[in-house]
């Protein structure tokens, strides 16, 4: 068997560090040695060897210890693996299956076989598919090599300063690219430990860190805001470093959560078809909403008219599966849909190109009201979006979040004092929190799918 990228890397590993911890539970447990990860990569090796080369599994597991051994034992019978969330069920499952056609599924450590005929692959064939949401109801499968997947975690492990005596706290979903990227592959890579941890309560997970000793918080901003909620809290165990991605960052949650903790929070920016993208190297403090630094290394990022941007790297996927979109990815090149405002040689998100409202012709992006609206006392997040309007195309709607809690008189005297009056919301909602899925991201038009459905009910 040829060693491919991780099994060189893994194999200068092991031999070092076989008996020690790999992976840990949330009280410091051992779940897995280092080699306990080589026997159970055997072990699957041996389960999935009657599965031709280039054959699709679907992986569908928690945040599980196995993903590693996993991972090794696909790349060694060059098989095409597809990380998969456990929440994936029902239509979003079927979708899921009806676009990479998988041959075989791996749920709960068994492996159940499907009839699926072998994909024609436009180009090299490749190790992983990411799966992402599509526009027109179908995901999308994203095509990787070991060599981006390689790639992005070199760029990760050396922008953000992760070494191989750390130890990862495990909060994020392994199956997502954030979570698989900035936890599997840099054991694998470098020798970096995780622990998993499956209770998302804030109060169990300041309880876990403290017990697992970890030095490294990958997390989401939702995770973050939650955490300063602890008035009893003012430390988080061994953490050195924390990470937010998955949403944009509010610059409240920065201030507030070194205020509690004295630790600064790095805005980490990435995408599935690439990996990792930028990084707050400083974790400014004084830093608006939804900064997100300066491009990691071995990324180039390109300016483009309209706030958009290219980027271009070895981390960048081959292209969509089964249907190609040359215009926004190809090898080594990928045109993102964010909107990007540059701070010197630094970048800001505030939206997507796709969120524009258009409200009786006039059209307006939502950042521009939320970036208002938190200029008010005691305000930390604010999202905007648009619904249907019988006389007017859209009307805008807004959900706030704020400690005290802001009222509705008060954001909408706000608002008439600073924008136009086409663009005051329609409506205010006070929230205690933002819905968010698993991932930590707030998707606009489920948010206005729900407000419409409730409205309708009412």
């Amino acid at each position: 068997m040829q060693l491919h990228l991780f099994g060189k890397t893994w194999a200068n590993i092991l031999p070092r560090h076989a008996p020690q911890t790999a992976i840990y539970g949330n009280n410091r447990e051992v779940l897995r040695t280092f080699a306990d990860i080589e026997s159970e990569r055997t072990a699957w090796r041996d389960k999935l060897a009657s599965l031709a080369k280039g054959s699709i599994i679907l992986v569908q597991l928690a945040e599980d210890a196995g993903w590693p051994a996993i991972f090794l034992a696909t790349l060694d019978l060059s098989l095409v693996m597809v990380p998969l969330e456990t929440e994936v069920a029902g239509q979003q499952l079927d979708n899921v299956v009806k676009v990479t056609r998988p041959h075989a599924a791996l749920r709960s450590n068994e492996v159940s076989k499907l009839n699926s005929d072998p994909p024609e692959w436009n180009g090299p064939q490749p190790d992983l598919l990411k799966i992402t949401s599509g526009t027109t109801g179908l995901p999308r499968a994203i095509r990787f090599r070991q060599s981006h997947l390689f790639c992005d975690c070199r760029n990760i492990c050396t922008s953000m300063g992760l070494l191989p005596g750390d130890v990862n706290f495990g909060a994020i979903p392994f199956a997502h690219s954030y979570g698989f990227s900035n936890l599997v592959t840099p054991l694998l890579f470098q020798g970096t430990r995780f622990v998993c941890s499956r209770d998302r309560l804030p109060r169990a997970i300041h309880r876990h860190i403290e017990e697992s000793e970890a030095t490294v918080f990958p997390a989401t901003p939702a995770i973050f805001q939650a955490l300063t909620s602890l008035s009893d809290c003012d430390r988080l165990g061994a953490i050195r470093i924390c990470i937010s991605a998955g949403a944009p960052l509010p610059a409240e949650t920065v201030q507030q959560f070194y205020r509690r903790f004295r630790l600064r929070i790095h805005s980490f920016y990435g995408s599935s078809e690439c990996g990792g993208i930028m990084f707050d190297r400083e974790g400014r403090l004084d830093a608006p909403s939804g900064f997100v630094g300066t491009p990691l290394d071995g990324v180039q990022i390109t300016h483009l008219q309209n706030d958009r941007i290219e980027i271009s790297g070895t981390n960048v996927g081959d292209g969509y599966f089964p249907d190609q979109d040359p215009e926004t990815l190809q090898t080594g090149r990928f045109r993102p849909g964010d909107l990007v405002r540059w701070i010197g040689e630094s970048a800001q998100l505030y939206g997507r190109a796709s969120d524009f409202i258009n409200i009786a012709g006039k059209k307006i992006h939502p950042s521009l009201v939320e970036e208002h609206i938190r200029q008010l006392p005691g305000v930390i997040e604010v999202i905007a979006f648009g619904v249907p309007s019988p006389n007017r195309n859209e009307d805008l709607v807004v959900l706030v979040m704020s400690n005290p809690p802001v009222s509705r008189q008060t954001l909408e005297a706000h608002c008439r004092a600073g924008l136009a009056d086409w663009q005051v919301p329609r409506d205010f909602e006070i929230v205690t929190e933002l819905p968010v899925n698993a991932r930590g991201k707030i998707k606009r038009s489920d948010l206005a799918a729900e407000y419409v459905a409730k409205r309708g009910r009412s």
